[in-house]
């Protein structure tokens, strides 16, 4: 189905208008934003050859999110084993410009993890990624962020633009990045028929890393603030996030949630 095929047909499903816009993303293969009583959609140029159970799995997934978890694992399988063997780079694609930061050095930052909480034998030095912060700050986001990606095409971790300022402490960025180089060393694999990005000896090593209380402490006291940096621009105050540095006596409930790849 073409772009203008999917929009008739979703507007059917759903009960709402729905735009569809094809593109070539190779991370965020499906986004939906809400519009004018409906929905806005992009989706990969790879779904206009989805079968029948994709496209009632997408508007399921669309209706409901993960709620939807039959629907949300037929997109996961047809994503992860038809549509993304399909995005080999092609052989002149130029690598993306590498930006290191101006306020927290992403290769010192990794340097300190390798020397203490990242062996060589779980990531050797010759499968180290590139390591780059986010060429944009701003972004449409209002309950959530992704701080951290890993592309295990470009071997690259990309790590967002609003996390490099002086209001963010060093050892929060330095768990992000901890966080996308366990990406690197445990890639997603196929387990039970579902695609498991954060397996048992993911999350244990993630558990185990010294700063990790204090980096969730410090992210549900901030991601407030994170998302509204992220969305004007504007950098924190730095005061105000250096109080809040230390784990609160009790977690708050947030609504909002930081997102990692």
């Amino acid at each position: 189905m073409d772009a203008a095929q999917w929009s008739a047909y979703l507007t059917r499903e759903l009960g709402a208008p729905v735009e569809v816009a094809f593109g070539r993303a190779r991370r965020s293969v499906l986004v939906v934003h809400p519009s004018r009583g409906g929905y806005r959609v992009r989706m990969h140029r790879g779904f206009e050859a989805a079968p029948q159970e994709v496209r009632a799995a997408a508007a399921a997934w669309l209706r409901s999110g993960r709620r939807a978890r039959r629907a949300t694992s037929v997109l996961d399988d047809w994503i992860d084993g038809v549509l993304v063997p399909t995005f080999a780079p092609a052989p002149d694609e130029r690598t993306p410009p590498l930006s290191p930061g101006t306020c927290h050095d992403l290769e010192r930052l990794a340097q300190e993890l390798f020397a203490t909480f990242i062996p060589p034998d779980l990531l050797p030095p010759e499968r180290r990624p590139k390591l780059s912060f986010g060429l944009r700050l701003r972004t449409r986001a209002r309950r959530s962020l992704h701080l951290g990606t890993y592309d295990s095409v470009q071997h690259l971790v990309r790590i967002h633009r609003v996390l490099d300022q002086p209001a963010v402490p060093a050892f929060f960025v330095r768990y992000i990045l901890f966080h996308e180089l366990l990406h690197a060393a445990f890639p997603p694999r196929r387990e039970s028929g579902r695609t498991v990005h954060h397996g048992p000896e993911f999350r244990c090593r993630e558990r185990d890393y010294p700063e990790f209380p204090r980096a969730k402490a410090w992210e549900a006291e901030n991601i407030g603030r994170l998302i509204r940096s992220a969305r004007t621009g504007k950098p924190m105050a730095e005061k105000a996030a250096r109080r809040r540095e230390e784990p609160p006596a009790r977690s708050p409930g947030v609504i909002q949630r930081l997102l990692f790849g």
